[in-house]
């Protein structure tokens, strides 16, 4: 009787934790399963967030692309203006006009003059965070500071990091060429021709969400300068500095004996970019 208690006993006890064991199962099984569709939903939204940030800053790219090609459809034509929408794509545009000082001097071995010195002014997107918006590169353009091929754009549209989150900045660079003239009796007569996009007529401000922009260009206009060389000379150097960022460019010049005359022509376009609702 004494051994069939005890059974009896352990047997209670055994169907007791038994019956303990399962519902400590369950509720082990259910925080996990808990853990791991909160993990699941956390990286999911994490994963949207991320897919929905990289499509605006996509999108930024695009909209600064086609604010590059609104102005390029106005420049060196006086007077002519546009209207441009852009979106609310989470970030701030910006429009510095005394930003980007550009310096430019003529010179040879002998010769140096700055002829030109002042800042032609930026806009720029402030992009909201994302993945692949800190790597530095251009969407159109390049990084040298002056060019000379007609076939090379003025336009510098890059993605850097700006003060404190990447930026898609658009900017303007100079263009220059050199021309001869038919000798004349004494010295051959040499035109030097600089372009120059200057943004530094336009508002200043930053926007958010969806707004309207007006571009315009202002007048596009010319300043000469007239140099008379005694002795012969083949080539003259272009430097420039815009930004901190220098460049150099050769001018061929033809002359002989006699020298060389050089005309130098510094042609401005002046862009005007201002909220569409002012004048």
């Amino acid at each position: 009787m004494g051994r069939n208690k005890l059974r009896k006993s352990y047997s209670s006890l055994w169907e007791s934790k038994r019956g303990i064991a399962v519902p400590v199962t369950f509720l082990m099984l259910f925080v996990s399963l808990t853990l791991i569709v909160s993990a699941t939903y956390y990286f999911a939204v994490t994963k949207i967030n991320v897919d929905s940030q990289g499509l605006k800053v996509s999108a930024a790219k695009q909209r600064m692309l086609s604010l590059a090609d609104t102005i390029q459809s106005i420049m060196w034509s006086s007077g002519s203006y546009e209207i441009y929408e852009f979106e609310d794509l989470g970030g701030k545009f910006k429009v510095d006009p005394t930003a980007k000082r550009l310096v430019m001097n003529l010179t040879d071995d002998s010769f140096y003059d700055v002829f030109f010195n002042s800042s032609i002014g930026r806009v720029a997107y402030e992009l909201p965070p994302s993945e692949d918006s800190n790597d530095y590169f251009f969407l159109r353009g390049d990084s040298r500071a002056v060019v000379n091929q007609s076939s090379s754009t003025m336009t510098q549209l890059y993605i850097a990091m700006g003060a404190t989150s990447p930026e898609i900045t658009l900017s303007y660079r100079p263009l220059a060429g050199s021309t001869v003239v038919e000798p004349g009796n004494e010295k051959p007569t040499n035109n030097l021709r600089i372009y120059v996009i200057n943004l530094n007529s336009s508002q200043t401000m930053t926007m958010q969400g969806k707004f309207r922009l007006k571009t315009t260009c202002v007048n596009v206009t010319s300043t000469w300068k007239n140099y008379d060389f005694l002795n012969p000379i083949t080539v003259m150097t272009l430097k420039v500095s815009l930004d901190g960022a220098v460049g150099t460019v050769s001018l061929p010049i033809s002359s002989n004996v006699n020298g060389a005359l050089v005309d130098l022509e510094t042609v401005i376009c002046n862009i005007r970019i201002q909220s569409a609702g002012e004048s």
